[in-house]
């Protein structure tokens, strides 16, 4: 028998299988089922970061995964666990980050029909295919090698969404021959020429064109500013393709899906070119998108021409490439008059947005003052870990001022709570040289808040912002616009800074924006988390956190 086909555990074929793929971190919590997994991945000398609950485990992987490309290991045990990962996983789908998932199930013999088994449900593994539409629960212990593989090889091929991997209670411990299944990635497409002079043709003589970039184009960042100054066109950005381009780009509109003025600016354009993105509700929220007639769509997942868009010139190709490939062509076909009429056109839509994300940004302004002086001084990569409230969507997104190379990490399809401080200790652990600053409203935080002593334990350098209204801020606002009395959203709060001391972290309170650089400068010393708390003045503020003392 050779080496590859020895009889080991099916936890020992997982834990060889994942070190061979280069994985050298997990991120999960050991119980009665999954022993031999931890064991097995102890023995391979993978790293195990312990949150304090599943969900914390999800969103630390998907932020390092956001931060890397690469692919992120979440190892739960049964049921209830698998299931607390579950809501940070579907996060991941959304948002197209690689995170497997990996759990054991109910045993292949088991009947699946209530017999009280510790953490037992019917179909495990077909209730998480409903979520991540990718799903194996394997038969052998040595159809793990094969799965992982398979799993990996999907992941890093084309568009990067979650897997899930199930292993049942009784292959985990059972040994058995195997073979090693190195996952492979096909090449991305590239673009076909055609489409290429077909969309430069269609593009030549715009007089008001746009691009709207995604993640999906973040490694285009270099070829997007010259596609946009080839075109004079416009660059809107979704929130997660935030630091593709500089925002002091001159071509930048920014982050702007939030405003009131994207619809405005787009009713206005006669071409767009998007690249990378779902053009989603959840990320543009005027719906529909008021689009023109020309439509250039540049994506690696071919069904994505058929969704949110009316696609004129459909260019299923990798970003860069496609991207490099349309800007040698309109080198040929577009004249310098018309650019320069684009770029007139463009200028004073660039006043508009501005002033409107001023206005709309307003209540958070010394905010993101602070972190573009903080930025500003940066030696390295700036990170945002941001979470779904108004302090962060309305106002870090349009108004923080990021680098080309800075990251904006933000939940935008799930749009799930508590999704930063997790989500930036994976991003810190993937990146330690990287400057990492999650951001959460008071209510938000309070979801995962526990991820604070894992940080603690973990020794992760990075800054908590949290911004206090007394509540669940966005939704008292939706409530009283709707002309309700706002009810169940005034929340009593924890001392902050005092709740951070109490788990060995840095906390503070700060009011003034040259207070925030300082302590956001201090925090990079600190071997360890630093909770700055901040009370935020704004109209949802100033009815809730006086209710807030009135239940004290």
């Amino acid at each position: 028998m050779t080496e590859e086909q020895e009889e080991i555990t099916g936890g020992a074929h997982l834990a060889r299988a994942l070190r061979a793929e280069g994985i050298t971190r997990v991120f999960g919590i050991p119980g009665t089922h999954n022993l031999e997994i931890f064991a097995q991945l102890a023995a391979e000398g993978i790293d195990i970061v312990s949150p304090r609950h599943e969900q914390g485990a999800g969103y630390m992987a998907d932020g390092a995964a956001r931060v890397t490309g690469a692919v992120q290991v979440v190892v739960t045990t049964t049921g209830p666990a698998v299931f607390n990962a579950l809501t940070a996983l579907l996060q991941s789908f959304t948002d197209s980050v690689p995170v497997l998932l990996i759990s054991p199930g109910m045993p292949l013999t088991h009947p699946g029909r209530g017999n009280g088994l510790l953490h037992e449900v019917r179909n495990q593994s077909q209730a998480i295919e409903a979520v991540l539409g990718d799903s194996h629960r394997v038969t052998s212990p040595g159809e793990v090698s094969l799965a992982v593989g398979q799993a990996l090889s999907r992941m890093r091929t084309g568009r990067a969404r979650p897997a899930y991997i199930e292993i049942p209670l009784d292959l985990i411990e059972t040994t058995g021959p195997g073979w090693a299944h190195p996952a492979v990635a096909r090449p991305h497409p590239s673009p076909e020429p055609s489409a290429i002079k077909s969309a430069a043709e269609a593009l030549a003589d715009s007089q008001r064109p746009l691009l709207i970039v995604g993640a999906g184009a973040r490694s285009a960042g270099v070829e997007i500013e010259e596609l946009s100054r080839v075109l004079g066109a416009g660059v809107i950005l979704s929130s997660n393709a935030k630091g593709t381009i500089d925002d002091e780009f001159e071509n930048n509109l920014g982050a702007i899906g939030v405003l009131e003025a994207l619809p405005e600016v787009l009713s206005a354009a006669d071409a767009v070119v998007a690249i990378g993105t779902e053009l989603a509700p959840s990320d543009f929220w005027p719906e529909p998108l008021p689009l023109p007639h020309t439509v250039v769509r540049i994506d690696l997942d071919e069904v994505q021409m058929l969704r949110n868009a009316r696609v004129t010139h459909p260019i299923p190709a990798d970003a860069t490439d496609a991207t490099i490939a349309l800007t040698h062509q309109l080198h040929q076909t577009r004249s310098s008059g018309h650019s320069r009429a684009a770029v007139e056109w463009l200028r004073g839509w660039q006043d508009t947005i501005t002033a409107a994300a001023k206005e709309e940004g307003a209540p958070w302004a010394q905010l993101c003052g602070g972190l573009n002086d903080y930025t500003a001084s940066a030696t390295s990569p700036v990170i945002v870990a941001a979470d779904s409230t108004m302090c962060c969507y309305y106002g870090v997104q349009t108004g923080w001022m990021a680098r080309r190379g800075d990251r904006f990490l933000y939940p935008a399809g799930a749009g799930t709570l508590g999704y930063g401080l997790p989500a930036g200790i994976g991003a810190k652990l993937a990146l330690p040289s990287a400057r990492v600053v999650a951001i959460e409203g008071d209510g938000g935080a309070m979801f995962t808040i526990a991820e604070l002593a894992a940080a603690v334990q973990a020794r992760v350098s990075l800054s908590l912002i949290i911004v206090d209204n007394g509540g669940y801020g966005e939704i008292r606002n939706e409530m009283a616009d709707r002309g309700d009395t706002p009810a169940g959203v005034a929340l009593l709060g924890p001392d902050f800074p005092a709740l951070a001391q109490s788990m060995g972290a840095r906390g503070l309170h700060i009011e003034t924006q040259e207070q925030l650089v300082t302590a956001l400068k201090q925090a990079e010393d600190f071997a360890g988390p630093t909770l700055i708390h901040i009370t935020e003045d704004s109209r949802a503020a100033t009815d809730m956190l006086g209710a807030s003392e009135i239940m004290r």
